[in-house]
């Protein structure tokens, strides 16, 4: 949050798409690794991002999260068009 560096804006071979990385500043907030509760809410946020907007695929630790898919499959939206 207070270190920042230089964007690395790499070569794209195929498709286009964006790819989101980032690095935790661990030390910031004192800890050594990632807790259970701030993996579990990364990992919710990764879930709700997949399951709120179309036309994106994302993936959490290299597995497509296929939660759209399914939602749209059971009708689990609310006020969304189809």
């Amino acid at each position: 949050m207070t270190k920042d560096g230089e964007p690395f804006v790499g070569k794209s071979h195929g498709e286009d798409f964006t790819r989101v990385t980032f690095i935790p500043d661990l030390d910031k907030f004192k800890m050594s690794e990632l807790e259970d509760d701030i993996i579990a809410l990364m990992s919710k946020r990764a879930y709700d991002v997949a399951g709120a907007t179309k036309g994106v695929k994302v993936y959490l630790n290299g597995k497509l999260l296929p939660v759209r898919i399914i939602m749209i499959k059971f009708g689990l939206f609310v006020n969304s068009p189809m």
